[in-house]
């Protein structure tokens, strides 16, 4: 899964959306993260505590904003709970996955507690 890259589209939208320098808050908390880098690869994401321990940015994986992507454009909603559970998409690090997505003018917000996105196209 690891080797997948974001499809254009994606890609695309998430560079005009969230580029280099854009600060972006978790869903549900409203914690601030910053966006480092976009490229086919995913999102490089650093937070608050990344940036206290001087590690850098984090990748958020092509493999996991993809999937989710593809899940709430086919199923029309997507849940944290889904995005997170083994039976589901199996994610690791849904509130980056969730709020980068959120950023997407074809996301809207349905609940922050739980988290669900709903999308409304293009």
């Amino acid at each position: 899964m690891s080797d997948r890259t974001l499809s254009p589209e994606l890609l695309a939208l998430l560079r005009a959306h969230t580029p280099a320098g854009s600060r972006i808050s978790t869903v549900s908390a409203g914690n601030p993260n910053w966006v480092t880098g976009v490229d086919p690869r995913g999102v490089w994401i650093e937070t608050e505590a990344s940036k206290a321990k001087g590690s850098g940015a984090q990748l958020v994986s092509a493999w996991m904003l993809q999937d989710a992507w593809d899940h709430l454009q086919r199923e029309g909603s997507l849940e944290n709970s889904h995005l997170v559970a083994r039976s589901g998409l199996n994610v690791k690090r849904s509130s980056a996955v969730c709020a980068l997505l959120a950023r997407l003018p074809q996301v809207q917000v349905a609940s922050s507690r739980p988290i669900r996105l709903e999308y409304r196209g293009r």
